[in-house]
């Protein structure tokens, strides 16, 4: 149906994905409103949990979709390297794609391609529900001729094979299938046609999972793979619920141990356990008084334990974060740090993809600030450029002292993103040229 290309869109500057309909298929009226669909489909709806629909339209012929850029793989990819995937992780994702598929059906939307291959798995573990090429308002009509049957065969519902509407509870049997292919490592149907596969599924549920599950997390996806939609989850809220209720169901309990059972006292010893005790604080309180009046030779004491409180004499080892040093009061990359487009996902930052600076980019790091307690969120009400704390230190007289060509660099463009290198998240003040790409770094070493 189309081909999906990496791209940049050089007015907001930020890394977006395009799907354009292939030519062989963009005359085909059926194919055209299938595409429009899609586009109209996902720009209902707002949720982290669905990918972003940012534009639609036709140039010279071509049908085109931006949408948001999802820098992961998708759970296809995932399960073709590692196989199968431990249960409370595929709980963690099944969890995430109800939620989202919640969304899809509030606005009164089907997906109706539920599969591995349509949900992609950012780098922070989060899930995005795409291709919405299928998707069908349960108020309108067919897109396709009467009869015609829309999907995978693999994930079909019961009722989808019958050529009976498809409804939100045939997502939640779909999805139940992607659980099951998550926690098996294979296919929950086998067959020699796609027919075989699809007719499968009128039959009873898929063929034993062959590996041992926690009885609530079997109980869960069992019923989601009930033929008759009404035997499944009655939602999928009630399915992420049960799938995340099923994990934390699944580790038992820690019960504490006994406490030891000591003989009574007899009254005679009562003075001898005394005499123990007072022995015992004498001694806890020679050990405090000894660490009080010790000193490091400069009237200061010194401490085992915890990091000093301020007031110290000898100030904590100053932490530098990966990538970085320390400059003044901020930090200054060590080697040259180059970023693709910068890209928000209702409110939250997802991270920009590295570039070698010797290749085109277009944001380069010239200092980079500790992020705030409690992370930050994108708000183009309110920049983070334009925060107090962070204003100065992204200053354009910050960038133009660190820059190594300060007479071409002085009407780049600043900017300010929470930005992962190694371990160390860090608020990095960054720079694009006015034309949008540039080469070289141009930001020196400190």
């Amino acid at each position: 149906m189309g081909e999906v290309w990496l791209a940049v869109d050089e007015v907001l500057r930020r890394t977006v994905a395009v799907k354009v309909m292939l030519p062989s298929v963009a005359d085909d009226p059926d194919f055209a409103k299938r595409f429009e669909s899609e586009a109209t489909s996902m720009a209902r709806i707002n949720h982290p949990a669905v990918a972003s629909i940012h534009d639609f339209g036709r140039d010279q012929g071509t049908h085109y979709l931006v949408m948001e850029f999802v820098d992961g793989e998708s759970l296809a990819q995932r399960l073709a390297r590692d196989g199968r995937i431990a249960p409370e992780e595929t709980m963690r994702l099944i969890e995430q794609v109800a939620i989202g598929l919640q969304a899809v059906h509030d606005e009164g939307l089907v997906h109706r391609d539920i599969k591995p291959a349509n949900l992609l798995v950012r780098r922070n573990g989060t899930v995005v529900i795409t291709d919405f090429g299928i998707a069908r308002h349960e108020a309108a009509g067919r897109l396709t001729v009467s009869g015609a049957i829309l999907g995978t065969p693999t994930y079909l519902s019961p009722e989808q094979v019958r050529g009976e509407p498809a409804g939100a509870l045939s997502d939640v049997y779909s999805l139940g299938l992607v659980a099951y292919e998550c926690l098996a490592g294979e296919k929950p149907f086998v067959g020699d046609s796609p027919y075989a596969v699809a007719l499968q599924r009128l039959q009873g549920g898929p063929r034993t999972i062959k590996v041992t599950l926690p009885v609530p997390v079997q109980a869960t996806v069992e019923r989601a793979l009930a033929i008759e939609p009404r035997d499944r989850w009655p939602s999928a809220a009630a399915f992420g619920a049960a799938a995340r209720d099923s994990v934390a169901a699944a580790v038992p309990t820690p019960v504490p141990a006994p406490a030891p059972r000591t003989a009574p006292s007899s009254p005679n010893r009562v003075p001898v356990l005394l005499a123990a005790l007072s022995v015992v604080l004498l001694t806890v309180v020679g050990v405090l008084a000894w660490g009080l009046l010790s000193g490091d030779g400069k009237g200061a004491a010194t401490t085992q334990g915890p990091a000093a409180s301020a007031g110290a004499a000898e100030p904590a080892q100053e932490w530098e974060p990966q990538g970085f040093v320390a400059c003044g009061d901020t930090y200054c990359p060590v080697e040259p740090m180059c970023w693709g487009g910068l890209t928000a996902n209702s409110g939250a930052a997802v991270a920009p993809r590295p570039v070698d600076c010797a290749e085109p980019h277009f944001w380069e790091t010239f200092r980079a600030v500790a992020m705030p307690a409690g992370g930050v969120r994108i708000d183009d009400a309110d920049p983070l450029i334009e925060r107090p704390g962070i204003a100065e230190a992204c200053s354009a007289q910050a960038m133009t002292s660190r820059s190594s060509e300060p007479a071409k660099t002085r009407r780049w463009q600043r900017d300010v993103w929470p930005i992962p290198v190694g371990a160390d998240t860090m608020l990095h003040c960054v720079a694009s040229a006015p034309g949008g790409e540039s080469t070289g770094g141009y930001f020196r070493r400190p």
